[in-house]
């Protein structure tokens, strides 16, 4: 015997019930020839609430929306919702089945929901049977009695996720995995929208985050046969295929945002330097994929006193190769008469911030006159070092750039550049972009790696500081090595990376939203703005 499981990830907004519970009943309209029809879990409300869940009136609204799909259908449904029990609200999945829900308070599992405030359970593994086959609902891939292993789930999409994924289901006869996907909330963390059927230890069926219902007929099993297979911790893409990830899970990320707030247009400041020229490579991109006019992504360049011609006439050359549009808006005058106005001359830190202010003013109005999303372009090493201004270049309405480091910019660049599918004319100025030495230019001269050093090196501390966890003493040395420069240098440049780290955690704490790539990363970290640095500074102090 054998069944046809449908695996649906409709469109799913947190809070909105309603229409989630619409679409959900479409979704089993589509479906009527499947046995089995699978949901994400806590499709009802949406799986990145937050602290809603703890509000009475979303539980009650999704009680009654599991009531009333009950009685729109006959068919075996699997679908997920919070459920209130105690004061306390559970992460619950439901099994319909002739007209009647049974609820089952799942435990955590493979589950990335806003597990902050919503409760897991321990029950066992609930079964069922239909056509001969038995069927256990499971919170991830643990190995279970069952003929079928069908997960309701909710993960995000980091880089290699989906990878570890498939190699846990193949290990199990057959499993179903359905994720929450598109219309979730894209601040931090991107719920994956994969749907996967795994059966006899092969991938089966595939389906992605565009993709609303996957289809696949299971029939007699047997074991799997392989096991889990990590990718390595790196903030790094490896190789082509994760720099394509990288910009679909981005493109994702603006995609949503710019529908939640009705707009068809992305605006940038493009300097022609690394960052921004990311930004504007994963918004082409982006466009491209989803068939969206290019003309709707604009493009500012804002030219001042330590603008050099070269970064100007590639920015200007990205927007010709890329047929976007282009605003030039220069700011010398603008920041002349604010400098003015304050009776402030002198070329120092006061002048340098006034720019980068007065730059992210024109973004955010220009953003107001065109009803576009003003992306922001700051990466994951500047975010740690601080570099940035308070109120300038650290504010965005989003920001896909903010889990990248230099390095994987550098590095998804110039895979660009590689690449047999590029625009020939823009991979051409990405390579002298490559080359360029980095600078905000915000005074003549200016080179960020001889003030705070290289990059790399700052780069590789954030991997093993931050997300490694590593103690500072040990971290230098195997810098030491790796880099080849020496040991006082490594003490010198995470002087600089742990002293700006926390002294400036106060930019962070007012962040924009972005795309979260790593499962590790300075999302969930949690540093308050005047917590002491002492104990790493003394064990990197006293380290020979």
């Amino acid at each position: 015997m054998s069944i046809i499981v449908a695996l649906c990830t409709p469109t799913i907004k947190p809070g909105a019930v309603k229409s989630n519970t619409q679409s959900i009943k479409d979704c089993i309209t589509k479906a009527k020839k499947a046995d089995v029809i699978v949901f994400p879990r806590l499709a009802l409300t949406g799986a990145t609430c937050g602290s809603m869940y703890s509000f009475p009136i979303l539980c009650l609204a999704a009680k009654k929306a599991l009531d009333e799909i009950a009685a729109f259908t006959s068919k075996t449904v699997i679908v997920g919702l919070p459920f209130e029990n105690g004061g306390k609200v559970f992460d619950t999945t439901a099994l319909i089945r002739d007209g009647k829900a049974e609820l089952f308070c799942m435990p955590r599992g493979w589950t990335n929901a806003d597990d902050n405030y919503i409760e897991y359970g321990s029950d066992t593994v609930p079964c069922f049977e239909t056509e001969g086959l038995k069927i256990g609902i499971a919170p991830d891939a643990e190995k279970t009695d069952a003929d079928v292993t069908v997960i309701p789930t909710a993960y995000p999409c980091y880089l290699g996720e989906k990878q570890n994924k498939i190699n846990e289901l193949i290990a199990l006869p057959a499993a179903i995995s359905v994720s929450a996907g598109k219309g979730e909330s894209v601040s931090g963390k991107i719920m994956s929208g994969d749907k996967i059927v795994c059966v006899n230890g092969k991938l089966e069926e595939y389906g992605g985050y565009d993709e609303e219902i996957v289809y696949a007929k299971i029939g007699k099993v047997k074991s799997g046969g392989m096991g889990r297979e990590n990718r390595p911790l790196s903030f790094v893409p490896l190789n082509g295929d994760e720099c394509d990830e990288i910009y679909d899970i981005m493109g994702r990320g603006i995609t949503n945002r710019m529908n939640e707030i009705g707009t068809n247009s992305v605006i940038l400041g493009l300097s022609g330097g690394l960052d921004s020229t990311n930004v504007l490579l994963a918004a082409v991109l982006t466009f491209e994929k989803y068939k969206l006019d290019k003309k709707n992504i604009i493009c500012v360049t804002m030219r001042g006193d330590g603008s050099t011609q070269r970064t100007q006439d590639n920015a200007s050359a990205l927007i010709e190769a890329f047929k976007v549009t282009g605003i030039n808006v220069p700011i010398d005058s603008a920041v002349a008469l604010h400098l003015r106005s304050i009776r402030h001359d002198a070329k120092d830190v006061v002048y340098e911030n006034a720019q980068a202010r007065e730059r992210t003013q024109i973004l955010l109005d220009l953003s107001n006159k065109y009803n576009a999303l003003m992306l922001g372009t700051g990466d994951l090493s500047e975010i740690c070092l601080g570099w940035s201004t308070f109120g300038g270049d650290q504010l965005s309405q989003y920001n896909p750039n903010c889990s990248l480091t230099k390095t994987a910019i550098r590095t998804l660049l110039s895979r660009y550049t590689e690449s047999r599918h590029n625009n020939k004319a823009a991979a051409k100025i990405i390579e002298d972009i490559l080359a360029t030495p980095i600078s905000p230019e915000l005074i003549a001269g200016q080179q960020t790696e001889s003030i705070l050093g290289p990059y790399e090196v700052h780069d590789y501390y954030i991997s093993q500081i931050l997300a490694q966890k590593q103690t500072p003493s040990i971290v230098v040395k195997n810098a030491a090595e790796k880099f080849g420069i020496s040991v006082d240098n490594a003490k010198k440049y995470m002087s600089t990376f742990l002293s700006r780290l926390f002294k400036y955690q106060f930019k962070r704490n007012f962040g924009p939203d972005g795309v979260r790539l790593f499962e590790y990363d300075l999302y969930g970290l949690t540093i308050r703005s005047d917590f002491s640095p002492e104990l790493w500074l003394n064990d990197l102090e006293n380290s020979r």
